[in-house]
């Protein structure tokens, strides 16, 4: 933990003060406000926003434990369908908006995806239908294809979220119901 401290708060800033790059402006502070903490004269581990400008946002631990909050929304999909991403939104859509973009895209994704699904199973129901069994076939490469593509964008946006980048998932592909 010393060590993330002293890369995150060199000794040389004083104590209520923020580093920072010149003219950043971060969530909830007004242009010209001092940075968080400095209105107690101390530095507050509880309260570190997320900038406005989209660089990467810092959680009550750092960089690192919303990087990880956020790449979990995005791997527990392949084990517990939506309830991962819906337990990781519910958990810190209040503490951090990094977590919440990438929480709501990934519980989008898999909303959207199950929507699609479901659209697939209809038409392949019809086409089977229509042409006496023959056309269940078609149900298995669609489903096929579209599993695919859908883990092939959770994987790209997880490797985004593990790098503290904000990483946004096709419309087409991801319908947003979630913000």
């Amino acid at each position: 933990m010393a060590s993330v401290m002293s890369q995150d708060f060199p000794e040389s800033t004083p104590a209520g003060q923020w580093p920072e790059e010149p003219g950043a402006q971060w969530y909830g502070q007004q242009p010209g406000q001092a940075g968080p903490g400095a209105a107690s004269g101390g530095y507050q581990q509880e309260v570190r926003p997320f900038p406005v400008d989209g660089r990467q946002g810092y959680g009550p631990r750092g960089p690192s434990d919303d990087n990880m909050w956020a790449l979990m929304s995005y791997l527990s999909p392949i084990i517990v369908s939506f309830l991962g991403p819906l337990i990781v939104y519910l958990i810190k859509k209040d503490e951090s908006p990094y977590v919440r973009y990438h929480a709501a895209q990934s519980l989008n994704l898999i909303i959207t995806s199950t929507i699609y699904g479901f659209g697939i199973f209809i038409f392949g129901i019809l086409l089977a239908v229509a042409t006496h069994g023959v056309g269940i076939l078609a149900l298995f490469p669609l489903y096929l294809a579209f599993g695919a593509l859908t883990l092939v964008y959770l994987i790209l946006a997880a490797v985004a979220a593990s790098r503290g980048e904000l990483y946004r998932i096709p419309a087409w592909l991801c319908i947003k119901m979630v913000r």
